[in-house]
């Protein structure tokens, strides 16, 4: 599924994040940056000993990052310019969507930093860390496009999503519908607003019309 702003392309798509065509890719990390299993370890292994040895660094400098923090490291021996680490929350930690939303801004935003033009992420937190694949689509949706948005002028033009057969659907869903249906904080006006809006406008229905006499009519439309 391809969704276009622009210039900027948004991919979405059953596809191993390995091979990726892209400046970038995401590692679904934890706080210590131990990339011990599921998805993390793929990458660990195919970058090889320099990203465990940057990681590590990154840590003792540091300490733990928390959830929603991003930080990268050098590829290794993948075929990108750097790894980004997105650390994402785990189920029943609080704000998993929040903080899903956190970790992809800042991932963006180091890739506008350093002039990269791609990324490409994973679905981060839905493996071992529980978090369902709704929740985790739609804190995608507002972060990318809320990024998009907030920038007339912008180094990151594409952004993929590698997913797995299962995600999929699940986020296609929740951007389809998340691009048409209004957010809860959107869906009715404030109460202020709906006045500023009605202003000047009166809304007539035949009953009301019959009631009124033909100089009356006219007078509407003076």
């Amino acid at each position: 599924m391809q969704f276009l702003y622009g210039d900027r392309e948004l991919l979405i798509q059953v596809s191993d994040i390995l091979k990726a065509p892209v400046d970038v890719i995401v590692n679904p990390a934890n706080g210590g940056l131990k990339h011990g299993g599921g998805l993390a370890a793929q990458i660990s292994d195919a970058a090889g000993e320099e990203l465990d040895n940057q990681s590590a660094q990154l840590v003792d400098e540091h300490g733990i990052f928390d959830s929603g923090m991003a930080v990268y490291t050098g590829a290794g021996e993948l075929p990108y310019k750097a790894v980004i680490h997105a650390v994402g929350p785990r189920m029943g930690e609080g704000d998993e969507q929040f903080r899903i939303e956190q970790a992809v801004s800042r991932s963006l935003l180091l890739c506008e930093i350093n002039e990269w033009h791609s990324i490409a992420f994973p679905a981060i937190s839905t493996g071992i860390f529980r978090v369902p694949v709704e929740i985790c689509a739609r804190a995608f949706f507002r972060a990318t496009t809320s990024f998009w948005d907030a920038r007339y002028e912008c180094f990151v033009e594409k952004i993929m999503l590698c997913l797995t057969e299962e995600n999929f659907r699940p986020f296609f869903d929740a951007f389809r519908n998340d691009a048409i249906t209004p957010t809860e904080e959107t869906e009715e006006p404030a109460a202020d607003e709906a006045a500023e809006e009605n202003v000047g406008y009166v809304e007539l229905d035949e009953d009301d019309i019959a009631g009124l006499e033909n100089d009356e009519i006219n007078d509407w439309f003076k």
